[in-house]
């Protein structure tokens, strides 16, 4: 006799041998018990969690001649048959290759045929998702209205390719992954009756690897115990399965907190050179990181199950304790980045080597709390712990960031803005008691103000300073106030910004607009927003003033003409007009902006 691989020979034979999908099982059992079987069902689920087989007891269950009974006998000629798939009652058609419409007529004229002998007619269509929509019409009529004691089954991996008019007329049951723990008990179970001698650990890595479908689980079973022979080792089923061991991870991390980048290099080259796959190696490193940030939180992985013994819970703590939560998280990150663009890289061992690299130099992470410690009382005493805690150049640069700084070593208060020559030179009049130019005309210039920054008064804003009411601040401070007024009033601001500061005193201020702006002069005069912008104005200076608004005259002809003479015949553009408005300048500085033609 041909051997029968471990998936064929130990397939469930009844619902109850169904494992993880206890929902649908006593749901099909209590239908059956109460005469209550649909006549059209979907199984869903990802691969290998047992919707054919589900299918099958069915049919067994539906067709024994002890039933329709829950639990068919397995030993009659009907339950044979079915199980040998010999049966002329239970049809299995694969919907991949058998998607056509003339494929579902040929169906439908089977459907009017008696049965040979069982109880019902059972049509199991697998994959049902390649039919065509053709093919899905034509079943549509038999589907709603099938002859007696006829039922079907549909089996696919993607019911979003069903129509609804199809869903409508069936009972859908959705299977389950099956959990690492249930896989476990059915390879021990399995084993103990194969008489096959095994390590724990190395059944943990299939069912981890079978990732939540028994089948696979099943066939890796077989696969090991092939290469193993007397016992399943943890380490031979790792070089089965091209799997990485724990303890190069281990050693990766410990490169890792001590900065050694060579180390970790080597490490890729090894991996390569054993002949793992690399997007296994990232899958695994994700794994590890993972379970120290599990092992970070209390109760997190001994909460798990199988998944780790004592001894292992007890070094990934230690491991661990190296690291934060937020390194681990940002670990985490480039693995996963790495991972996604891994199958796009033409190169990649290289961008394996540039993940390494990444976690080696990764910055450690310092929490909010320590930062409020550090520059709160006991500055000191707060710096030299978290000193403590860190290690290797890049923490000493950190802790060196962190240090308090020191009063004397604040620079003057210094406000930088672009101003017309004139206008610097009234301002340097007006604290100095002469201009040093005043022969240059309004090209803008870059003017630095230094001053003292004026001294606030504990009790409010109400009494400023002698200092703080001098013009210039306020030349100084008119770029503020336009962005303020942008980001509070954008159409005032917008208006505002193409206007100029003309004079300015302690109780007054003259903005001119040029004639181009003639519109928005006249919007920007209007009462109420004259009104609003010198209460805003007030509200930002904590100053009275009386903002008077002009325009500009027309540039008369022979002042155009003299233009033009001067710029070689060019006319005078809107540009050349913005071009000598100082806080249109000033604006375009700020926002790092440019004039669009």
């Amino acid at each position: 006799m041909s051997y029968i691989v471990f998936a064929r020979k130990w397939r469930p034979r009844t619902f109850d041998d169904v494992v993880g999908q206890e929902h649908i099982t006593e749901t099909l059992k209590k239908a059956i018990e109460k005469d209550r079987v649909a006549h059209a069902y979907i199984f869903t689920g990802t691969r290998g969690v047992g919707k054919t087989t589900t299918a099958r007891i069915l049919a067994r269950a539906l067709n024994c001649e002890k039933g329709p009974t829950p639990a068919p006998c397995g030993e009659c000629a009907s339950c044979k048959d079915i199980i040998g798939g010999s049966s002329f009652d239970v049809l299995e058609i694969d919907g991949a290759s058998n998607n056509s419409v003339n494929d579902i007529r040929e169906l439908r004229e089977n459907v009017g045929y008696s049965s040979m002998g069982g109880k019902h007619r059972i049509f199991v269509i697998d994959e049902v998702h390649m039919l065509s929509n053709s093919a899905f019409n034509a079943l549509l009529k038999t589907l709603e209205e099938p002859p007696k004691n006829v039922i079907f089954i549909f089996a696919t991996t993607e019911p979003q390719k069903i129509p609804a008019t199809i869903h409508s007329r069936c009972q859908r049951y959705d299977f389950r992954r099956i959990d690492t723990q249930h896989i476990l008990e059915r390879l021990i179970h399995i084993c103990k009756e194969e008489k096959i001698t095994y390590e724990k650990p190395a059944l943990v890595m299939v069912a981890r690897k079978a990732d939540g479908s028994m089948r696979d689980a099943l066939s890796l079973l077989d696969q090991v115990y092939s290469f193993c022979q007397d016992q399943l080792t943890e380490k031979e089923v790792r070089s089965v399965l091209g799997l990485v061991g724990t303890e190069v991870y281990h050693r990766i991390m410990d490169a890792i907190d001590e900065k050694k980048p060579a180390i970790v290099l080597g490490f890729v080259q090894e991996v390569l050179h054993q002949g793992f796959d690399l997007q296994e190696f990232i899958a695994g490193l994700q794994e590890h990181l993972r379970n120290l940030l599990f092992a970070r939180i209390p109760d997190a992985l001994t909460g798990r199950g199988i998944d780790f013994d004592e001894e292992s819970v007890a070094l990934l703590v230690r491991s661990a304790q190296r690291f934060s939560e937020g390194d681990l998280l940002r670990m985490t990150e480039i693995a996963r980045k790495t991972e996604h663009e891994l199958k796009w890289s033409a190169f990649p061992r290289f961008l394996v080597e540039i993940m390494m690299l990444k976690l080696v130099y990764l910055d450690r992470t310092v929490s909010i709390e320590q930062m409020v410690k550090l520059f709160g009382s006991g500055a000191d005493n707060a710096a030299a712990d978290i000193a403590a805690q860190l290690s290797g150049d890049a923490d000493g640069a950190l802790k060196k960031k962190l240090m308090p700084i020191p009063e004397s070593a604040v620079p003057p208060f210094e406000v930088t803005t672009s101003l017309p020559l004139q206008a610097a030179a009234k301002q340097a009049q007006t604290g100095n008691g002469k201009a040093t130019d005043s022969s240059v005309g309004d090209t803008p210039v870059d003017a630095t103000l230094s001053a003292t920054a004026p001294e606030i008064n504990k009790e409010g804003f109400n009494e400023p300073s002698s200092e703080a009411s001098a013009s210039p601040d306020i030349i100084a401070l008119w770029p503020s106030f336009l962005e303020a007024l942008l980001r509070d009033r954008p159409k005032l601001g917008s208006f505002l910004s193409l206007a100029s500061v003309a004079a300015c005193s302690s109780h007054s201020i003259d903005i001119r607009f040029s004639p181009s702006f003639k519109f928005q002069f006249q919007e920007i005069n209007r009462k109420q927003n004259r009104e609003e912008i010198t209460r805003v104005l007030h509200t930002f200076t904590n100053r009275s003033f009386d903002v008077r608004m002009t325009l500009e005259p027309e540039m008369s002809g022979a002042e155009e003409q003299k233009y033009i003479k001067q710029t070689n015949g060019r006319k005078l553009t809107i540009n050349d007009e913005i071009e000598h408005e100082p806080i249109i300048q000033t604006v375009m500085d700020m926002f790092d902006g440019e004039v669009m033609e």
